[in-house]
Formats: structure tokens, sequence, C-alpha cells
């Protein structure tokens, strides 16, 4: 019967059931999110205002501090090991030293004068650069085994040239083929370094030119760095005799 159809029918939609799982109809409003949001954030403050949450919090700052700090410790130690075998070693290992902060002084400075907007906003930082990269060059020359240079395979192509140069230096800058003259020429350049910047690369490059300029100064007066460093350091071993290997004082 059409009458009884129809009622079923509307029977059956009543009854039926909805599988969106109830989203259209119980989805929350902006007042309900931002509530949820107050609330998280309540309960963040609660918690950071929590004396035992705080007391965690600087225990764990505290050991990481003490975790970064043995680590540092361990990372100097070591960097002071491999100083001190260098610096043992007399002018030959001070002059490897002076080579590698050579070499680093020279691409500091070239990576500073790349940024030609410096010689405008700061144009006594860029010349001071530019000097610092033809003093890294000049160490660079001072310092360089020529007997090592020329055994490499792809520099040593450049070694007729370096040689060249490096005697030109010896030639027209005397001074800098002694050790004092080099000492005094290496805290000069290590004095200029430091004044750009505090703890940055030009910095570290300054420190490095005034540690080798005082390791200069005294094998120029006799006194063996290596024999001081072992008694700061509270070593039992005494540094081995200082040898000017044909340096002058």
């Amino acid at each position: 019967h059409p009458g009884a159809a129809a009622q079923a029918g509307a029977s059956l939609a009543a009854m039926s059931i909805n599988l969106s799982g109830g989203a259209q109809g119980s989805a929350p409003g902006p007042g309900a999110a931002a509530g949820g949001s107050g609330f998280g954030a309540n309960f963040a403050q609660a918690a950071m205002n929590d004396p035992t949450v705080q007391a965690h919090m600087k225990e764990a700052a505290y050991t990481q501090a003490q975790q970064g700090y043995e680590v540092a410790k361990q990372g100097a130690a070591v960097a002071v090991s491999e100083l001190h075998k260098y610096v043992q070693e007399g002018p030959a290992g001070i002059s490897i030293l002076c080579f590698l902060g050579g070499m680093a002084t020279t691409i500091v400075g070239f990576i500073q004068l790349i940024n030609i907007s410096g010689a405008i906003t700061s144009p006594f930082s860029y010349v001071l650069n530019a000097y610092l990269c033809l003093f890294g060059i000049v160490t660079f020359l001072l310092e360089a085994d020529m007997d090592s240079f020329k055994n490499m395979k792809v520099l040593g192509r450049l070694a007729p040239w370096v040689e060249q140069y490096q005697m030109e230096v010896f030639n027209r800058a005397k001074v800098l083929t002694e050790l004092r003259g080099r000492g005094f020429y290496y805290i000069f350049v290590g004095s200029l370094a430091i004044t750009q910047c505090m703890f940055c690369l030009d910095f570290l490059i300054g420190v490095w030119n005034l540690l080798m300029g005082v390791f200069c100064l005294m094998m120029s007066f006799g006194i063996n760095p290596a024999e001081h460093m072992k008694a700061q350091a509270g070593a039992a071993d005494q540094g081995i005799p200082l040898h000017n290997n044909g340096y002058g004082p």
C-alpha cells in the first residue's frame, strides 16, 4: 500500500545511523580552540613556576655546562700538546706553525676582501684586511719550505716563482731572516688583527700571530718556550735544548 510504504521509509530514515562520526554536528568552534590553547599556556606557566621543575632545569643546565667544559678542556689539552711538539723542535717547528698562521691570515683577509660593499660601509676595516692578506702572503714566503714545496704534485709547479719571491723578501727585508725580527713582525701583524673585533676570525688570527711573535722573541734570547710550557702544565719531564738551526738572534 502506498501509505504504508511511505511510513516505513520515514521510520527507516529516522533510525538510520550517521556514518560520518558526527563530524558536522560536533565540530569545535574558535572559542573551544582558544580555550584549549589558553589552558596549555597556563599549564606551561604553572610548570615553569614550580620549584621542582626549576630545580630540574637548573640541574640539567649545570650538567650540560659541565660536559661542555670537560670537552673544551680535553680539546685544549690536545691542542697544547700538539703545539708543544712543534715548539720542542725549535725554530724549525715554530716555522711550521708560523707558516700555518700565514696561510690562515691570507685566507681570512681574502675572504673579507671579497665583500666589496665593505669598502664603502667600513673602508678602514677593508683596508686593514687588505694589509692582513698581504702580510699573510709575506709570512707564507718567509716560512715556506722550498724542498717540501717542490715535491708537491700540483703546487710544485709554482715552486720557481715562490722561490724567486722568497729571495726577494729575504734580500729586501733582511731583518725578517732573524728570529728577533720575525718576532716583532708577527707581534705587529697580530696587534693589527685583534683590533678588528672580539672573538672572531680576525681576533683568533691576531692571537695566533702574537703567540708566534712571542715564541720567536723568546728563542732569539735563548729561551726555550717548550720548557716554560711544560713548567706551566706541571709536566715532570723537561723540554729538549733549543738550537738556532741557522737563524740569527
